[in-house]
C-alpha cells in the first residue's frame, strides 16, 4: 500500500486586525497569506514560513505568525 501524507487543514487567524491564512503548498512548505497595509493598497503577501521561521506545520506557522507579530505589531493607520 503507498505510504500517503495526510494533508493538513489551514488555518485562519486575526493578528493585529488584519486576517492571515496559514497553509502548506504543494511543495509541503508551510506558508502565511496576510492582507498587505493600505499602502499597498491591501493587496495579498505571501510569506514562506518554511525558509523564515524553521517551521514545518500548520500549527507551527501559526505560533510563528503570532510570536513575529507580538514582537513587530502592525501600526495604527488614521
Amino acid at each position: 500500500m503507498a505510504d500517503k501524507k495526510k494533508k493538513e487543514a489551514s488555518a485562519t487567524l486575526k493578528v493585529s486586525g488584519k486576517v492571515h491564512r496559514v497553509y502548506k503548498d504543494k511543495k509541503g512548505d508551510v506558508i502565511v497569506d496576510h492582507e498587505g497595509s493600505k499602502k499597498e493598497n491591501g493587496k495579498y503577501d505571501k510569506i514562506d514560513l518554511t525558509k523564515k521561521a524553521g517551521a514545518k506545520t500548520v500549527k507551527s506557522g501559526v505560533k510563528a505568525t503570532k510570536d513575529w507579530h507580538k514582537s513587530n505589531p502592525h501600526k495604527k493607520v488614521k
